[in-house]
Order: structure tokens, then sequence, then C-alpha cells
């Protein structure tokens, strides 16, 4: 069987592949969760490839809106409208002639265009004891696009269990949601059933843009790569004291450090120093959350002479934002891994954790996803910096999940501000990889 890629971003992923041609796909869910724009998109990504798409609405809504809507994504080419991309209403044949009707529209458009993609839209069955009929539906739909080698996409609002009874003769189901949390929205998909091979099971997110949509596997789901690094080397943390104390060589080049305190401890400067110190040969990424800025971060970092605005000038160190919008805790996962890759960075630094946290699946996934996070980190040999707050990040998740977290990571760094008039900062080394006997303690000035 030949796959028929989606070429939608982190869609094939989930597939391992894409669908299946010949294949016939229930798309399901509430109006307004992204089904009629997936088809679309999928549509157009098609016509940029030299093939066309028949695109049959059950709805009153004219073509002309429905393209209206369609011009403002990056993926619609007007001129692919009626060149690739078919749109015929089959409103008039569901109302008069019923889905016998429908099949012969199908039937005949399908000859006329030669489409090797057909997207049924609105299919929506309410009547009583017409279970019977949409069996037989969807029984010669799936021989019809078998007979014309054609991938189909029935999309359903699935209301009233009217699809329920034919479910099982489809090829792949793909149920589409929204969930609140914390008064945001995430959009969310599962393959609940697909015929041919493995997919990644589970709930997926995905969200919405001017491109499309973008699908984010769950992060620990993917499959591993093998190919991590062993020890090359150390890198300095980039505060005298503190290296000085470790022997004059910081950490492992690969590791991933967490370092721990509460509000004004320091934590922030300590990421900040170890981020400046990136150059265009080594270079280095920091993440930065909310409700802080890049040009605050780096007036805070001048504050302090800490070079950050130099080192991002030169080429060595870029800076981004993260979770400052509704982003869920897999597109979060999938942009840290992406910019990694585009900066082709050696250090990175997240401050901080609670961005993580403040998702709806932190809760009951966070563990898993940030194991998989660091254990990606460390096959890129990239040496990378956590900051923690452990009443941020219970605020953030809900629950006091900081004392576990800490077991994940190589180095574990915890960091106290002054408790008298006069004292100093002290670092308390809890865990350090390579190294072993008891706990550090290191003053700090300043």
């Amino acid at each position: 069987m030949n796959r028929f890629p989606s070429t939608v971003a982190g869609l094939d992923d989930i597939l391992r592949g894409g669908l299946f041609e010949g294949g016939v796909y229930i798309l399901e869910g509430p109006p307004g969760v992204g089904k009629t724009t997936l088809a679309n998109q999928m549509a157009y990504n098609h016509a940029s490839a030299g093939h066309k798409t028949l695109y049959v609405t059950m709805l009153a809504e004219s073509h002309a809106r429905m393209v209206q809507h369609m011009s403002h994504q990056t993926f619609f080419r007007k001129a692919a409208v009626n060149a690739f991309v078919f749109y015929v209403s089959g409103y008039r044949e569901l109302e008069n002639e019923g889905l016998k009707g429908v099949l012969s529209l199908l039937r005949s458009e399908l000859a006329r265009s030669g489409a090797t993609l057909l997207v049924v839209d609105g299919l929506v069955v309410s009547a009583q004891g017409i279970d019977e009929g949409v069996r037989q539906f969807v029984h010669e739909l799936q021989s019809l696009v078998t007979a014309m080698s054609c991938t189909c996409l029935v999309l359903t609002t699935g209301r009233g269990n009217a699809l329920s009874a034919e479910q099982t003769m489809v090829d792949g189901i793909f149920s589409f949601e929204d969930q609140l949390f914390k008064g945001r929205a995430e959009r969310l998909v599962q393959v609940r059933k697909f015929r041919g091979s493995e997919v990644v099971r589970g709930q997926h997110s995905f969200c919405i843009t001017n491109e499309g949509l973008q699908f984010f596997p769950r992060l620990e789901s993917m499959p591993l790569l093998h190919g991590e690094l062993a020890d090359a080397g150390s890198v300095p943390l980039g505060i005298h004291e503190i290296d000085a104390a470790l022997g004059g060589r910081g950490v492992w080049e690969g590791s991933n450090s967490l370092v721990t305190g509460e509000s004004g401890s320091g934590k922030t400067l300590m990421g900040y120093r170890f981020a400046a110190a990136s150059t265009p040969e080594a270079p280095g990424l920091l993440l930065i959350a909310a409700p802080e800025t890049k040009a605050g971060a780096c007036h805070l970092a001048g504050r302090f002479d800490i070079g950050l605005e130099r080192a991002s000038q030169c080429g060595g160190l870029r800076i981004e934002t993260l979770g400052q919008s509704d982003e869920s805790l897999d597109e979060m996962g999938h942009k840290i891994l992406r910019l990694v890759d585009e900066a082709r960075a050696r250090r990175l630094v997240l401050d901080s954790v609670a961005a993580l946290a403040d998702t709806r699946a932190f809760q009951d996934r966070g563990y898993r996803f940030l194991g998989r996070l660091l254990m990606e980190l460390r096959r890129r040999a990239v040496t990378a910096l956590f900051t923690l707050d452990p009443a941020e990040i219970s605020l953030a998740s809900g629950t006091p999940l900081a004392p576990g977290l800490a077991a994940l990571f190589d180095n574990v760094l915890v960091l106290e501000a002054p408790r008298d008039v006069g004292a100093s900062r002290q670092l308390a080394v809890r865990k350090m990889r390579g190294r072993h006997g008891e706990a550090t303690v290191i003053p700090l000035r300043g």
C-alpha cells in the first residue's frame, strides 16, 4: 500500500508516514476546531505537487465564502481554484435525493476532475432509522475511491452518534476537540483508529495559525534516536567562585543542570552569565518566560555587567521567548528543539521551568516530558541550564512537583539568598555528574 502524505507539519509524524492511498478517513469534532482548515490545507498542499482535489460540501455555505475565509491562509493559492482544487456543492442532492444522490454526484465529479483527494465536508445525518443508509453510503464510498485511486476525508461533527454504526468500516478516525485550562482553550487530536500501520497513540496538541494547522506529537512518545555522545570535555558556568570550587572545569559538556532557589536568590543572573559566554564558534540559546522580555533581560543583565546584548549582537547568542502565548506543553517542547537545531546551539538556558509547568498536560506528564526533553538535548551535546523556583512551579502546575524533578538532571545547584544584612549568597552543589562526595557549599559575592 502506498502512503498519502498529508504534508501538514507534525501530522505525518503522528501517523508514522501519512495516510494510505484509497483510504476513507473520518475527521470528527465540534464546529470551529479546524477540520475544514485542515482539509483545505491538505488540498492546496496537494495542488502544489500538481495533484487535484475534489472538495464537496454538504453545507448551505457558499463556496465563495469558504474560499474567502481560506484566502488569508498562506497555503491558499487563488490560481489553484478550479484548476487543481474543485469546489462542488452536494447540498441540493442531499436534500432532494438523499445519500444516493450524493454518491452519484461524487462519482460523476471524480470522473470529470481526475482528483486523487476527495473531501466530503459537513456530512451530518440525524434522521431516525438512517443507520442502514449511512452504512451503505460509506460502503459504496469506499468502493468508489478504491476504484478511482482516490483518498477520501469525511468531515463531520459526529453529533448524535450518527456515524457510530459505520465507523468500524472506515480506514481511520481522527477525533478533534477543545479542552479548557485556566480559561485557555487547547486543541487536541486523537487517532482513534488507523488501518495499515502503527501510529503515535493518545492525544496530541495542535494549533491553527495563518499557515494552517500544525501538530505537536507528544514528545515522550516520539521514536527514540540513538547516538548520545560521550563526555567530551567541560564547560565553565561563568561564575569564578563556582568554577573554582568545581576544580576550574565547570560542568560536563552535554550535561544538564537545574538551578533552584527562592525568588531573588540569583537564579536568573546565573543563567544570564552562562548564556552570555556564548560565542559564534559555540553558539547559545536563551529562552525567557513571561513576563520577562528580550529588552528587559538585556537591561537587567547590563546592570550587573553581564554581556547578554553583546553576545547577541556578535551572533553568539539567540534570545527567544517561551510560553508567552497560549502554547501547549508539546508545542513548547518541539519549539525548544527546533530553536536549538536552528541556532546549532552548544549551550541552552531556560528561565524558567515554570513556563512548561503552566500548561494543561504538565501535571500528568511533566516528568516524562522533561525527561525526554533532556535526553534530546543530551543527544545533541547541548549543555543546558534550567532555573526553577519551587513556589512558582507549584503555583503554575497546581502540584508540588519541584523536589522530584531534580532527579532528572545531571547537576543540581541550590542558590540561597542572604538571610541577614551583610550576609552573602551561597550555592549548594547537591548533585554533580562525574563528581563523588558530599554536597559542596560555595559562598558567593554580591
